[in-house]
């Protein structure tokens, strides 16, 4: 039997080159960028599986599906694929979770430290060969500085570790761990207010839920210091971005970097865009040669285990 692999890249020029985890199988594997016309639609109602990579899939799409064992999300997050209905379907859901860790800690100190060294305004002054950095200022050592972290799963511990060996004092929150964890890795666990508060940066973590959805309300950046950075790696949708964006055009606090935004890529007159105490990054905290061959073969390892009828390793969903 031939099981027929949907591929839904961002990019068609870039798909992945083999899945080594499928070798000895007998497929078909077909690329497409998301699914819209009537020639994507037709592959994936006879589709086995599907990998997506930041595609939606809705329970309305699934209803056309025919053969569907698994929908296997190329990325950490899977907010984007309806997963309860999809095991009311009969439908595996899988994730590719720690595939860049390494990688989105990374990004996020390098954002961290964008803001932390003025980088953006440094910048500015060398392009009108000013040589002096003292109109950047304030810039501080990180020993006088405290990084707080909203969310201490994989990638919010790799954070802590990176930004502590720089010298910044780390808080962190998260109600789903032990705070004892947090102090033996030297991190002081607080609650969410008292982070946002006592914080020079805060960085989020979590995953997005509906729990988590514009969880960075009015509430929580009223509580953050004027001289305070948001920063985000996670998704764009923790934030209520229009509450964010009177946050920092009033000197509520003094500005965001960001890497993911609520709806991407953003419209050309995003104010984000156009507006020098916002940092943004197009969604690459993920990025490198290494990741980018890692989450494909995830993917497809977690597609292997579905097409023998087997549960797959990293399942988000029961069926």
């Amino acid at each position: 039997m031939t099981w027929n692999i949907v591929i839904a890249c961002i990019d068609t020029r870039n798909p992945p080159e083999t899945l080594n985890a499928l070798a000895g199988l007998d497929i078909a594997v077909h690329h497409v960028v998301g699914f819209h016309d009537e020639r994507e639609a037709s592959l994936y109602h006879e589709a086995d599986a599907i990998i997506t990579e930041m595609h939606p899939v809705t329970d309305d799409m699934m209803a056309t599906f025919n053969r569907c064992r698994i929908i296997a999300c190329a990325s950490t997050g899977y907010d984007y694929v309806d997963h309860v209905n999809a095991a009311k379907r009969g439908i595996w859901v899988t994730n590719c979770p720690g595939y860049c860790t390494d990688e989105v800690a990374t990004h996020t100190i390098a954002l961290l430290l964008s803001q932390a060294r003025r980088l953006p305004q440094v910048r500015q002054l060398v392009r009108a060969i000013e040589w002096d950095p003292r109109p950047a200022r304030p810039i501080h050592h990180p020993r006088t500085q405290t990084l707080g972290i909203i969310g201490w799963g994989r990638i919010g511990r790799a954070v802590s570790a990176k930004a502590m060996a720089l010298g910044f004092n780390v808080i962190a929150n998260d109600p789903y761990i032990d705070p004892k964890q947090m102090l033996d890795a030297g991190v002081t666990p607080a609650d969410q207010e008292t982070v946002m508060r006592e914080s020079d940066y805060v960085s989020l973590h979590t995953p997005l839920t509906g729990e988590t959805r514009h969880m960075i309300d009015a509430r929580l950046l009223d509580l953050m210091r004027p001289s305070a950075y948001l920063i985000n790696t996670a998704r764009g949708l923790l934030i209520d971005e229009a509450v964010l964006l009177e946050a920092v055009q009033n000197g509520k606090i003094a500005g965001a970097a960001l890497d993911v935004l609520s709806s991407e890529p953003p419209s050309p007159d995003h104010p984000f865009l156009h507006n020098d105490r916002f940092f943004i990054t197009p969604h690459s905290a993920w990025c490198s040669e290494e990741s980018d061959a890692a989450v494909w073969e995830w993917a497809a390892g977690n597609i292997a285990y579905a097409l023998r009828d087997e549960k797959p390793p990293h399942a988000v969903n029961q069926i």
